[in-house]
């Protein structure tokens, strides 16, 4: 076994141990086994990316807007996160104002995102 080899099994390894699934799909670009993490995203140990598995007759732009509604979702949340630290360590007042107008914005697209979806 290749050192190359190795190294793919032990992504493997330690995907399953942190919670993933494996799928008995494989990635058609590297013919590794599919992970279904906890988040539900499928995702590829050998190329290290996430992958969409789009079924047989469903449409492109439907995998599309999944795509991209996930994507979002995920930057939203990050966001979301981020000013909430940032509400931990502002002690100004007008500051804060702000971060709570930004913190309900996000939290108004995201509402409008999970309706659209």
């Amino acid at each position: 076994m290749s050192l190359d080899d190795k190294s793919k099994l032990q992504k493997m390894v330690d995907m399953l141990r942190s919670g993933a699934t494996m799928l008995p799909d494989v990635c058609p670009v590297c013919s590794t086994p599919l992970f279904k993490l906890k988040s539900g995203e499928i995702f590829c140990s050998g190329c290290n990316k996430r992958v969409l598995i789009v079924k047989e007759g469903e449409e492109g732009v439907k995998a599309t807007q999944l795509y991209i509604s996930t994507e979002l979702n995920r930057i939203i949340l990050n966001k979301i996160l981020e000013i909430g630290e940032g509400i931990k360590e502002e002690a100004d007042p007008s500051r804060l104002y702000d971060l709570a107008k930004c913190l309900l914005a996000y939290l108004e697209a995201l509402e409008r995102l999970k309706r659209v979806s």
